[in-house]
């Protein structure tokens, strides 16, 4: 029989778990911490901590209800757990699952569900510190060209969004320091896959190329290209950030091995940047080295025989957390005659619990007798 009930409270409680909106109410904060000796405040560049103020009322969500934040532009979470839970005075009141669009969305996400500590009487608040990485491009994916168009250099709004609800703080993102003139590369990590996706961009020839081979391979064999996950093609100009911004065919020979990938390629017109990326799982993801293949012509021009080699390096990741207060609601019964409401002593500094008091009249009820005898 007890059996039966816990199954049955449990199916109940299922049954009425619903979606809601409107829990995360604030962007406090964006700010950029440098968790890999980059040159400058670049999007992209771990680590950016989002820091957003959230609101959880027991009057209007119960446990099992689940809430979404949708972050458009965003890349990554760059954290090392894979949750974060909402926490008011070291309770739990929801946990929230990361969702990293990386390559497969234009967006990540943040998935929620109220726990059973949400009880009709409390209001937890507080705020809860994400760090993350922007997406601006970096492939010749449609997720990439896509978000290779979310920011530009200088100062922008970047929104969230919680149901109907949009949270938006204005940021300022610096430009690449790297002369976009010359060749142009870029790696990020995938937590996902566990792989990295690595772009290479020719040289710029003002008035197109006639001919070229490009290409990246692995320096000490300990670098394993994906053939399966390679794009090519030609944009026309790169962003702030020096990645594609468009991807068209042109004509190319190419080359593919677990050990590296080139293409050989003529005739690009004027304005057009070749480029190559492709997946790759290097046996330290934090350390590796790649060697690149570097021959052009521009129009009416010099052939140029310039082969570089890169060491590239890993970034930090940075913690999620939350912290906030807990507002208690209580109903004490006394002999006024109206219903009051009072918040006792609190101090912000040092309580972590602010209590509100409900002061409910005891009912009464008058009874007419007649005497009739002895008492």
């Amino acid at each position: 029989m007890i059996q039966q009930f816990t199954l049955l409270f449990l199916y109940l409680s299922f049954a009425t778990a619903k979606a809601i909106t409107g829990i995360f109410n604030s962007i406090d904060s964006l700010t950029w911490s440098n968790a890999g000796n980059y040159a400058f405040k670049g999007p992209g560049y771990p680590t950016w901590n989002a820091v957003l103020g959230w609101s959880l009322d027991g009057t209007s969500a119960n446990p099992g209800d689940t809430f979404i934040l949708n972050m458009p532009c965003v890349f990554k979470f760059t954290a090392s757990q894979k949750s974060v839970d909402l926490t008011a005075d070291g309770v739990k009141y929801a946990t929230c699952q990361f969702y990293s669009g990386e390559e497969f969305t234009t967006f990540s996400s943040l998935k929620c569900t109220v726990n059973n500590n949400l009880r009709s009487s409390i209001k937890a608040l507080g705020t809860v510190t994400l760090p993350i990485a922007f997406n601006v491009g970096g492939t010749g994916s449609s997720v990439d060209l896509e978000d290779s168009k979310c920011f530009t250099a200088g100062t922008n709004t970047v929104t969230f969004n919680d149901g109907s609800k949009k949270l938006s703080i204005a940021v300022n993102f610096e430009k690449s320091t790297v002369d976009q003139s010359g060749y142009l590369t870029t790696s990020r990590f995938m937590p996902s896959l566990n792989k990295i996706a690595t772009l290479y961009v020719a040289p710029q020839c003002e008035n197109g190329y006639t001919s070229g081979t490009m290409g990246f391979s692995t320096s000490y064999g300990d670098v394993a290209i994906d053939c399966s996950n390679v794009h090519i093609g030609i944009s026309k100009g790169v962003n702030d950030w020096n990645h594609p911004v468009t991807s068209e065919s042109f004509s190319y020979t190419k080359s593919c091995s677990s050990f590296g990938i080139s293409i050989t390629y003529q005739n690009v017109p004027a304005g057009y940047r070749p480029f190559i990326d492709a997946y790759i799982s290097p046996s330290d993801n934090n350390q590796y080295q790649l060697s690149y293949k570097n021959d052009y012509t521009c129009v009416d021009d010099y052939w140029q025989h310039a082969p570089f080699t890169l060491k590239w390096t890993g970034y930090k990741n940075s913690d999620a957390g939350s912290n906030g207060i807990v507002i208690v609601a209580t109903t004490r019964t006394v002999t006024d005659s109206t219903t009051a409401v009072t918040t006792l002593p609190f101090n912000p500094s040092v309580d972590k619990t602010k209590t509100i008091e409900i002061l409910q009249p005891i009912p009464t009820t008058t009874i007419t007798t007649s005497y009739v005898g002895v008492t």
